[in-house]
């Protein structure tokens, strides 16, 4: 399969709205010619410059990555000449082609702007011939930056079109922010300069603001000043009055500064992707009665955002994922949080070597970064499951081990840094499928809330490492007295030390005890302790000198062992222990399964992926009702672990029940008693679960989708879907992507 480019996208502050837009264009037209796009972004500007904050640039290490074959570069969204300098120079260094947005020519780079003078001039031409206006104000952005003076330059063409007088003191160079429409408000209201008949201002929030201020001293927009804006942002609509402006064509030029870089570097022309050409939208505070206006953004989206924003500000999030001293339970608890992240597909935290050995060091060791780092995926998130990655650690200047995939399809993510002050962690990537769309805001908050929580893992597992007492206690359970999953880690990387390089196959066995989650133990921490407690001292019975044995969560023991047949002959011993305990004082005959994962051990295992993938096969169950009454039953709970796993598969009840040495009919009855379902329906659900991972996961067809779930017809596929589901496979993804 034919290598796909991989283009740069350097930018910040895409949660602005005309910033996802222009994103929103660029990753359109490099889907439609099968490109990946990597965003490598700061979170943060850097208008004020804080140590935080300018550590976030060295996210843009990642820029000399051999991966890249060209950038596109959004200059003006940097505030600051030493950033923008700094960006110049890595850029130039890579020897690639590099576009710009929106800039004049520059000496380095290629750059693709659009007309901004045009539309300003449209603006402009409103105010003269349909409001009568003569004296007009100009209020642009800062002196010298390339937007800036086309919309200027649009104003004064207006103005000379119409033969109408102007100078300097018109054309006011301002922040495009608040600030210089509060300054201008002044100007006029104290009577310092001329009151004018309209102000053209270079961006909506200018305009929103100038015409605040102009209200506060009792003047009135549009009666005795006339003001415009330019975005056409979504807060124009809900303004008092609504602000006339312009729909500047954004996406149309992310998708055109695209195809130009993809001929620099391909000789090629590509497919173009159809695109908006801009729109005069009339709004009341020139004097109009509003017309053509609607919002411009995804209402629904704003409110599931400001809902999620509101549950993580009052919730327990950063006490939550603050509150461990190690990396694995800080990235279970972070994996409860994803939600929050709107219409995410794919999300990974990548932290580097040094960060996770950071315990071993000093806790005023500065953690640095550069793209010759390690690294390593500590938490990947699909939007529906999470996935447990087992590829170890790899170079930073790879950036995302998918992006060096062989895949059908291209894909698009936002690379954005971990990092607290002078520490630098890793960074965190998020894609959203297909959808060519940005993060929002929260987005921001929650990687604020990560950033937190990683300086403090950090800050406690140095000290955890450093205190020996303090570090005995963190590496153990309080009422068992065995390691607990921390010292199950440490335990394990010795472990592995040991075995890499001999071809040492381990079993990773789960104990989990089914009666935590019944009322009476939930309910009664002290009785539940005390079962704990016999329970695992009869296990520790059970197991072998040499053996790794420990309570892995509350509820579940784990054992990790090399030698050979282990998981039968700790069932069938623990059992008989579990058994004779009923007739004494520490009585702890309660239900519980076996677990078991089985895999070589090399540099990169790694045991929380382990003790997952055991956690999905069962092969043993005790339960205290039923155990000794039915020996099939443990086959059974192994025989639908098959059935999850391996959906597609051609099963037939007569093959099953052959193997089970059992009639069909016997088969399908004590199925159906122990799991609620009868074979043939939870197949069916199994394999449709697997087809909406893939409707929502993956560019795969329906009919190819259809077939690698097992069904030999697609109509039958999507007949059975719909029956299920209610709706086809094709609107379930739509519906997904929605």
């Amino acid at each position: 399969m034919k290598k796909k480019l991989l283009i740069g996208v350097v930018i910040t502050s895409c949660n602005i709205e005309f910033q996802e837009e222009i994103l929103s264009g660029i990753i359109a037209q490099a889907f439609k010619s099968n490109c990946d796009i990597a965003v490598i972004s700061t979170l943060h500007n850097f208008y004020i410059e804080t140590p935080h904050k300018i550590l976030e640039g060295n996210i843009f290490e990642l820029i000399g990555s051999d991966r890249f074959d060209g950038f596109l570069y959004d200059r003006n969204t940097f505030f600051g000449d030493t950033i923008k300098t700094q960006l110049d120079n890595i850029l130039a260094a890579t020897k690639k082609p590099v576009m710009l947005l929106d800039s004049e020519d520059h000496k380095l780079f290629e750059s693709t702007a659009i007309d901004d003078s045009d539309a300003f001039e449209k603006i402009t031409d409103h105010l003269i011939e349909v409001h009568g206006c003569d004296k007009i104000y100009c209020l642009t952005g800062p002196k010298q930056l390339f937007v800036s003076e086309e919309r200027l330059r649009g104003f004064k063409n207006s103005m000379k079109k119409h033969g109408l007088y102007y100078d300097r003191s018109c054309c006011i160079y301002g922040d495009f922010w608040k600030d210089a429409a509060k300054e201008l408000a002044e100007k006029i209201i104290s009577g310092s300069i001329e009151r004018p008949d309209a102000v053209v201002c270079g961006n909506d929030v200018s305009a929103m603001s100038l015409i605040s201020a102009l209200a506060s001293a009792g003047i009135r927009v549009p009666e005795d000043i006339a003001v415009t804006g330019y975005d056409a942002s979504a807060d124009c609509h809900d303004f008092k009055p609504s602000v006339t402006t312009f729909k500047r064509p954004n996406f149309q030029l992310g998708a055109e500064a695209f195809r130009r870089l993809y001929r620099i570097i391909t000789g090629s022309i590509c497919t173009k992707i159809p695109n908006n050409k801009g729109d005069f939208v009339i709004g009341h505070s020139c004097g109009c009665t509003p017309s053509n206006y609607g919002k411009s953004n995804d209402n629904r989206r704003l409110k599931i955002n400001k809902m999620f924003e509101d549950d993580m500000l009052h919730r327990d999030m950063i006490f939550d994922i603050t509150n461990v001293d190690n990396i694995n339970d800080f990235v279970d608890r972070l994996d409860n949080y994803t939600y929050y992240i709107y219409k995410m597909q794919q999300l990974n935290i990548c932290l580097t070597r040094k960060y996770l050995e950071s315990a071993e060091g000093n806790i005023n060791n500065i953690l640095t970064f550069s793209r010759d780092d390690e690294m390593k995926m500590i938490l990947s998130k699909s939007s529906i499951r999470r996935i447990y990655d087992k590829s170890g650690y790899f170079p930073a200047s790879e950036l995302l081990p998918v992006l060096s995939e062989k895949r059908s399809y291209p894909v698009a993510y936002y690379i954005v840094p971990l990092h607290y002050n002078n520490n630098f962690f890793g960074y965190a990537s998020v894609s959203f499928g297909k959808r060519p769309m940005s993060f929002s805001e929260i987005f921001i908050f929650w990687i604020n809330y990560v950033n937190i929580a990683l300086e403090q893992v950090r800050i406690r597992s140095i000290l955890n490492h450093t205190i020996s007492g303090a570090s005995f206690a963190m590496l153990h359970d309080e009422n068992t007295g065995l390691p607990n999953k921390s010292g199950m880690e440490k335990a394990f990387l010795d472990f592995r030390e040991r075995c890499t390089g001999t071809d040492v196959t381990a079993d990773f066995i789960r104990i989990q005890i089914a009666g935590y989650e019944k009322a009476p133990y939930h309910n009664n921490e002290e009785k539940y302790g005390k079962i704990i407690a016999a329970f695992a001292e009869l296990l520790g019975e059970c197991v072998e000198t040499g053996e790794i044995f420990g309570l892995w969560s509350p509820y579940v023991f784990g054992i990790v062992t090399a030698l050979p047949d282990r998981s039968e002959k700790i069932y069938r011993s623990l059992s008989e222990k579990i058994k004779k305990s009923r007739y004494g004082e520490n009585n702890c005959n309660v239900d519980f399964g076996v677990y078991l994962h089985s895999q070589l051990v090399d540099e990169n295992a790694d045991l929380q992926t382990a003790m997952h993938k055991a956690s999905i096969n069962r092969i043993y169950s005790y339960t205290v009702s039923e155990n000794g009454k039915n020996p099939q039953f443990e086959k059974l709970c192994l025989l639908r672990g098959k059935l999850i796993g391996n959906p597609e598969l051609p099963w037939k009840i007569s093959r099953i029940a052959e193997d089970l040495f059992i009639s069909k009919s016997y088969l399908q009855k004590i199925y159906k008693s122990y799991f609620g379902k009868s074979i043939i329906e939870e197949l069916i659900q199994f394999r449709l679960d697997k087809a909406k991972e893939l409707l929502t996961g993956s560019d795969l067809s329906v009919t190819e989708i259809a077939s690698r779930c097992g069904y030999s017809s697609y109509n039958y596929f999507v007949r059975q879907f719909k029956d299920i589901e209610g709706v086809s496979p094709s609107e379930f993804r739509e519906k997904s992507e929605s």
